[in-house]
């Protein structure tokens, strides 16, 4: 759905149109599962558990939306927060993070470099992890990602060029390169 047709239906569920808000919800139930769960980690219940958390947030608050043409990153913004709340739960119960793949000698296949950059992905800490989801993923702009973590723009750059920066380091470590890098450490 593109962003006029969402921003309408956005309009009349701030005005108190239930079968708009059910719509709505449907509308943005599958950015809302995907941000989280690139958040907090795929396969987590954690991450589904902020998804639904999130759009109870979205049904309830809705009628706080001042900008129905911003809704996709007023949603990013409310399912970025209970992410990241669930990410940091997640990384203090599991104690220590998890080890790379193995080296690997042979060429890669990508179902391994699929693998590999899931498990680097995992490792980056909470708010790297939402800033590259944000601007990555949901393509908000740096100054939306900024106003969504609450944060400045200076920072959103440092972040998602220190998790591009971990993101390579973690796969050369893992035998899989990215297919930019040129040397090691390259981002």
């Amino acid at each position: 759905m593109d962003g006029q047709a969402l921003a309408g239906i956005a309009r009349d569920a701030v005005a108190g149109d239930a079968a708009a808000l059910a719509r709505l919800l449907d509308e943005l139930e599958p950015v809302v599962v995907r941000t989280t769960r690139l958040i907090v980690g795929p396969g987590k219940a954690h991450a589904e558990d902020a998804a639904q958390e999130a759009l109870v947030d979205l049904a309830r608050g809705i009628t706080k939306l001042r900008d129905p043409e911003a809704v996709l990153a007023w949603a990013g913004r409310i399912a970025t927060r209970r992410a990241l709340r669930a990410a940091r739960w997640e990384r203090l119960r599991r104690g220590r993070e998890r080890e790379l793949l193995p080296t690997l000698a042979a060429p890669v296949s990508d179902d391994t470099r699929r693998v590999a950059l899931g498990i680097a992905f995992d490792r980056l800490p909470p708010r790297r992890r939402a800033t590259a989801v944000l601007r990555l993923y949901l393509g908000l702009s740096e100054a939306e990602t900024a106003a969504v973590l609450g944060t400045s723009v200076g920072a959103v750059k440092s972040q998602l060029h220190d998790a591009r920066v971990q993101l390579t380091q973690s796969l050369l470590e893992a035998g899989v390169a990215p297919a930019t890098a040129t040397s090691k450490g390259a981002a």
